[in-house]
């Protein structure tokens, strides 16, 4: 417990840091832990060696628990001191805080001071421009001998900085300053290892002339000072180990002083802003060309080895001076004219300078068609519109130069896709390779392979025929399913982050080139060839920038800028280089990848965005925004036709129907043709297809034009194939994705002026005509079925739950064929069978106990006397069994049971005795007694057939009558008559059955 002290100090300080005014001390705090108050403290700051004067503050109190933030923090350096160090020296800082002579705090901090010509490293890197030193004496002489170079080769040898306001200029300045340090004959020195983390010595330009010697930094530094004599903004680039130059190529700075962001130079690089080339290939006894040297620096620009860019014009803008060091005196050269050793390079093809890229503000919309929107565009990574993931099923081509690659697609050239073979075979390297020409091995072998038409994958060639299988597949697959290509050739990424400290970094395609891949034969190897569909720009993207990064980039949603052969591929990435060159973490980068991409929804979304007023304007939609609010009505939802009353209503002659329809789809048919918007809904099976089919069928015919818009191709192609096979295909115009080249367009137009029809006017009525009879026989026998009857059912009712409900147990029922029962009765039956099924259960238990009532209504009064009469029915069994016993003895009859049944035949036996009393039935008991009784029964039968048959007769006969008939005589008669033949055969039949008529009167 006691006082404490935080403090921040520099651990490194040079004359540098004096003339840049970089304090020593950069905070200063007091902290008094302790319950007792200080006063009268008196703080002080020395350094050994005296690299500053000594600093002294006076406290007046230091409270219990409290701090003090020491704001006078300006501590005096010995600027003579440090000039004058050749070496850096080790200090050593004491702060020492007292009451009186009683010490209360030391505390001790190294400090290194630095020679004068010294540079701290990454401690002190806002200061390395410092040693850039435009007005060194030796800087003349290398401006002198870049003017004489741009006055060898032809140019202006003016050095005037931006003032012409051309990049071309800049360059040409650039490559004549590359030329002029190249013939110095400086040679290279080794810097100090981790140089840009700890720092070195400097050497000035005169130094380096004088001596003919510098470090990679040193030529940087060397290269920064004449560039910025000349009125150049210059980089100084720091990297692992290593330093080289760049140079604006438009009046431009970065932000910031200090630039971490290695995408942020590469941007300006591609964008052709800004120059960085390799200054120690200036120290090479053969020199490479500036082209060569940039090149070479492109190496260092990644995020594995890239540091810092450090801009001299922003630290000139934060009064970072040049160090005024001793100037190093320089012979004149010599009179002769110095000999040119490196050949003055003529500039590229530059762009002329930046124009802004417009930013508007979001388009505003609201309800429903906001929701609808964001349900429609993907803005998440998930979307490969948005990021390509390594891992993503693709093809990455090693191609050098993607617009020349574009422009051999747009000449209609097919470019085979050939694997990458072994460069490094029979012991060649690479890396050894570009030191000793300056070219990229790979890249070479990529470009050569493009001019005669093939193009690199760096996949092996199993694995890349297998790729290129499975996009072929899959793009064919998505062509067939949903109408649209999604193969394409994805020209460009943006690298971009959510975030500028977001760590993951996303990739997401440029430009879309739509292609095919073909392939003859296994052996020929696969082929790509660009579509006749227009290239496409990554309009997802651009949706990404406006909505989260607020930047809108013009020229890119609708048609692309083209040059002579196809779209311009650099002028498109540079569009959107220029738009993004200050949004940290973002980057075009060069690649190039086959692979699958789908706009569908895009395209919906878009127009959602883009039309909203049009689609305002149809009532459906406008519904579909607004209701549930007040006032939303579908103006052309009226009534559909009910499916009742469509056969009276409708007329065949009026319907073109060419596939079969039920009724429901006949009224969806007639709806659509007098302009009702509906959903059409029904399960799978239901015939939804065939119904579009007829719909589109019945408007063609009156003459209407139909567009039919589905989600999937399989969708069309079924409505399709229904059509075309009733001879409508003629008529129908594809206009789907794969169907919208000009040659497909006018073919299907082509063949649909040389349709004729089939049928005549006249034709069509008559058959329209039969039609309409047989619908109306149809319909009648329909209204037979459903004709409701007095008892309430229908006929089709009836069958239906006979057929449903008959069993083995159902009762059969008998009424006359002319009985109608009404409404009562069926209600009257029903209750009896309800009735029934309520004592179903107590008949199943007890119904053998039941047998003998035959009473059908339960009453009181019944069940009273049932009661009496069991009271009553032992006393009548006991009378019963003695009359029967009485009664067997007395006929000496024998019975062998005594159940109800032989009881009531002995009963019957008894009753048929006594009518029996008084008539002669000895014949029964004769021995021919059975005979007697059949004859007897028959002779019953005829008797009742004679009285029948005579009841018939149309003329009344005696009784007796029939004892007069000779019965042989006249069968023979008639069998003689039948005998005769001919015209006779009918007259001696009818004389015997005249005098058959006379015996009978």
């Amino acid at each position: 417990m006691g006082i404490k002290a935080q403090v921040s100090i520099a651990h490194k300080l040079g004359f540098t840091s004096h003339q840049n005014a970089v304090p020593l001390l950069r905070e200063l705090i007091l902290y008094n832990d302790s319950e007792e108050t200080f006063q009268d403290l008196t703080l002080h700051l020395r350094t050994v060696p005296a690299v500053l004067e000594e600093k002294k503050w006076n406290i007046d109190r230091l409270l219990p628990g409290t701090s003090l933030d020491i704001r006078d923090r300006d501590v005096k350096l010995n600027a003579e001191w440090l000039a004058e160090l050749t070496e850096s020296v080790l200090c050593e800082v004491t702060l020492s805080l007292r009451q009186g002579e009683e010490e209360l705090l030391v505390t001790h901090y190294p400090l290194e001071a630095l020679a004068k010509n010294e540079w701290g490293g990454s401690a002190m890197i806002e200061l390395l421009p410092s040693f850039i030193m435009p007005n060194d004496p030796a800087v003349d002489r290398v401006l002198k001998s870049t003017s004489d170079v741009l006055r060898r080769a032809g140019k202006d040898d003016a050095l005037d900085g931006y003032k012409s306001k051309s990049r071309t200029r800049v360059w040409e300045i650039a490559s004549a300053l590359w030329t002029a340090v190249c013939n110095l004959n400086i040679s290279y020195a080794l810097p100090p290892a981790s140089f840009e983390r700890n720092g070195q010595k400097i050497r000035t330009p005169g130094t380096i002339l004088e001596g003919k010697v510098a470090t990679c930094l040193d030529t940087t530094l060397l290269f920064a000072s004449v560039l910025e004599q000349i009125g150049l903004n210059s980089l100084l680039m720091l990297s692992e180990g290593h330093a080289f130059a760049g140079v604006w190529l438009q009046p431009q700075e970065f932000s910031q002083l200090v630039t971490e962001d290695v995408s942020a130079v590469r941007k300006r690089v591609d964008l052709k802003e800004m120059v960085v080339f390799e200054t120690t290939l200036a120290t090479r006894a053969h020199p490479p060309s500036f082209t060569q040297a940039s090149d070479e620096a492109l190496k260092h620009l990644n995020e594995d080895v890239f540091h810092a860019a450090i801009d001299s014009h922003r630290a000139r803008m934060q009064k970072i001076r040049p160090l005024a060091l001793g100037v190093t005196r320089l012979e004149d050269p010599p009179d002769a004219g110095e000999v040119i050793l490196h050949k003055f390079e003529e500039a590229p093809t530059l762009p002329d300078i930046d124009i802004d890229i417009e930013t508007t503000g979001e388009k505003e919309v609201g309800g429903r068609l906001i929701q609808w929107q964001r349900k429609l565009l993907d803005l998440t990574t998930r979307n490969r519109l948005l990021h390509l993931p390594e891992s993503a099923k693709g093809i990455r081509l090693i191609c050098a130069n993607p617009g020349q690659l574009e422009d051999k697609l747009a000449e209609g050239k097919r470019i085979r896709i050939v694997p990458l073979p072994d460069l490094e075979s029979g012991g060649r390297d690479a890396e050894l390779y570009q030191q000793l020409t300056h070219e990229n091995l790979r890249e070479e072998y990529a470009q050569v392979a493009l001019e005669r038409g093939e193009v690199v994958s760096s996949m092996e060639k199993y694995r890349l025929e297998s790729s290129l299988i499975d996009l072929y597949r899959k793009s064919k697959s998505d062509l067939e399913e949903g109408g649209a290509n999604t193969l394409f050739l994805a020209v460009g990424f943006l690298k971009w982050k959510k975030s500028a400290d977001d760590p993951k970094s996303y990739s997401a395609p440029l430009i879309l080139l739509p292609i095919q891949l073909d392939r003859k034969s296994a052996l020929s190897g696969v082929t790509m060839r660009l579509l006749e569909e227009e290239p496409r720009f990554n309009l997802t993207l651009l949706e990404l920038l406006h909505n989260d990064f607020a930047l809108t980039i013009n020229g890119l949603d609708g048609d692309l800028p083209t040059d002579d052969s196809g779209i311009d591929v650099d002028g498109i990435w540079n569009m959107v280089r220029r738009a993004v060159r200050d949004i940290p973490g973002f980057e075009v980068t060069r690649d190039v990848v086959i692979g699958t991409f789908s706009f569908a929804k895009y395209l919906m979304w878009k127009d959602l965005i883009d039309r909203t007023p049009q689609l305002m304007q149809s009532a459906l939609v406008k519904y579909l925004i607004e209701r549930g609010q007040e006032n939303a009505i579908l103006a052309k939802s009226g009534e559909i036709i009910n499916v009742e009353e469509l056969d009276d209503n409708v007329n065949t002659q009026d319907l073109f129907l060419p596939l079969p329809a039920d009724s429901s789809q006949i009224a969806a048919v007639v709806a659509s043709a007098k302009g009702r918007d509906f959903v059409l809904d029904g399960p799978p099976g239901t015939g939804k297809s065939q119904t579009i089919a007829n719909m589109i069928a019945h408007n063609l015919a009156l003459g209407r034009r139909v567009l039919f818009v589905a989600e999937k191709k399989a969708a069309l192609d079924v409505v399709y194939r229904r059509l075309e096979a009733q001879g409508l295909g003629e008529f129908c115009l594809e206009l789907h994705s794969s169907k919208t080249s000009k040659m497909d367009f006018l073919k299907q137009l082509d063949r649909a002026w040389d349709a004729r029809d089939l049928l005549t006017t006249t034709e069509w009525k008559e058959e329209a005509a039969k039609v309409q009879h047989l619908r109306n026989k149809l319909n009648e026998v329909v209204r037979l079925l459903h004709m409701r009857w007095p008892n309430g059912l229908t006929l089709h009712q009836a069958m239906g739950t006979v057929i449903r409900d008959a069993s083995s147990a159902t009762p059969l029922f008998s009424w006359p064929a002319s009985t109608l029962h009404s409404s009562a009765d069926m209600t009257q039956f029903r209750e009896i069978v309800k009735r029934l099924e309520l004592n179903r259960d107590a008949w199943k238990q007890h119904g053998n106990h039941f047998g003998l009532i035959t009473q059908a209504d339960w009453t009181n009064e019944w069940q009273s006397s049932l009661i009496a009469a069991a009271n009553s029915l032992p006393a009548t069994i006991d009378h019963l069994e003695n009359a029967t016993e009485a009664l067997l003895k007395a006929t000496g009859i024998t019975l062998d049971s005594t159940e109800p049944e032989r009881v009531s035949q002995l009963a019957s036996f008894c009753e048929l005795l006594s009518e029996a009393y008084g008539i002669d039935l000895s014949f029964m008991f004769a021995p021919d007694a059975a005979i007697r009784i059949e004859s007897a029964n028959k002779a019953v039968h005829l008797l009742k057939e004679i009285e029948a048959t005579k009841a018939n007769l149309s003329v009344t006969y005696p009784g007796n009558s029939w004892q007069h008939v000779n019965v042989p005589q006249i069968r023979n008669a008639l069998d003689v008559a039948d005998k005769n033949s001919g015209s006779l055969r009918p007259v001696p039949a009818r004389k015997s059955l005249v005098k058959l008529s006379g015996n009978t009167r």
